[in-house]
């Protein structure tokens, strides 16, 4: 027969396991999103460097004509122009907020947090429209 002591730990061993649970769980998320915010800016950076050793080299001045569009940016890349990797460079800088909005939407998603799921896809969409119309 269980007392009531013994009933008392059994529930409290419970819940603490899933408290254990829940945490980890949300802690993996969260470095998940903390190594891709940190690998989005030391890949920005490695690549704006490389765009500024390539301008060294070339002898040219840094370029005063703007990003280039992502749809025209192939061509650059491959021929090593420094506007190319340095546009780049900026993309990808621009991008990984981008990224941790839709890691932090499906996160919500798999915790059905339908209010955070709602609210974090209105930021997304905002987002990816301003991110459409500015391109």
């Amino acid at each position: 027969m269980i007392t009531a002591r013994a009933g008392l730990r059994l529930v409290q061993q419970r819940v603490s396991n899933l408290r254990r649970a829940v945490v980890a769980e949300v802690e993996d998320i969260n470095r998940l999103i903390y190594h891709v915010l940190r690998g989005g800016v030391v890949v920005s950076v490695a690549i704006l460097l490389f765009g500024f050793v390539l301008v060294a080299f070339s002898g040219q001045p840094i370029p005063e004509s703007g990003s280039i569009p992502p749809r025209a940016l192939a061509r650059p890349l491959f021929t090593f122009t420094p506007e190319g990797y340095l546009s780049l460079g900026v993309l990808v800088l621009i991008f990984t907020p981008v990224v941790r909005v839709f890691l932090s939407l499906v996160s919500f998603a798999r915790e059905r947090d339908r209010q955070y799921v709602l609210m974090t896809a209105i930021v997304f969409a905002n987002l990816l429209v301003s991110l459409v119309l500015l391109a």
